[in-house]
């Protein structure tokens, strides 16, 4: 999504690099506030509510992004999706650290980090396959839809720490 968001503005609606830079500034900006607000809600409705209640709104605002277009709701749009995309950062990490043994905490947070660099990795390259056949707006479905689908899996997650067996002698 950030490596195709400035290309979809510049390319496809005809954005200025000046007016990308803007939106992309945007982004991090309701993003930088999302977090904290993403963090203190997990803190007190749970840590799955507010993934999934993210991961769903991150999904509606890829389509609506892809059906905007260059209309004055498009900067919302933009807005909207720095803060349900980044409200999850710290969440994710607290509920990694709260479902990994104590003394695992940093393997957790490590073995969480590669396999969201692995997605980084691949996902530009499928974007832009999926942009170069069939078009970019089809490539923003296609996110959209892996958005929801890794809101599926989330939902077989459990809330809590599974309970600690007792030890057999």
């Amino acid at each position: 999504l950030l490596t195709f968001l400035p290309v979809y503005l510049a390319y496809e609606l005809g954005y200025s690099p000046w007016a990308v830079g803007m939106a992309m500034t945007l982004l991090q900006v309701t993003g930088f506030i999302a977090g904290p607000i993403g963090g203190h809600v997990s803190d007190t409705m749970g840590r799955k509510k507010v993934v999934i209640a993210s991961m769903a709104g991150t999904a509606c605002v890829i389509l609506g992004i892809a059906l905007a277009g260059k209309t004055p709701v498009f900067i919302l749009i933009v807005a909207l999706l720095g803060f349900f995309l980044y409200a999850t950062r710290a969440v994710l990490q607290a509920w990694t650290l709260e479902q990994t043994p104590p003394h695992l905490a940093a393997t957790g947070i490590g073995i969480t980090f590669s396999l969201q660099g692995v997605g980084a990795a691949f996902a530009p390259f499928m974007f832009g396959y999926i942009a170069d056949h069939y078009s970019l707006y089809t490539a923003f479905y296609f996110l959209a839809g892996l958005v929801v689908f890794a809101n599926v899996l989330i939902c077989f997650m459990p809330e809590q720490r599974p309970a600690a067996k007792p030890a057999t002698v």
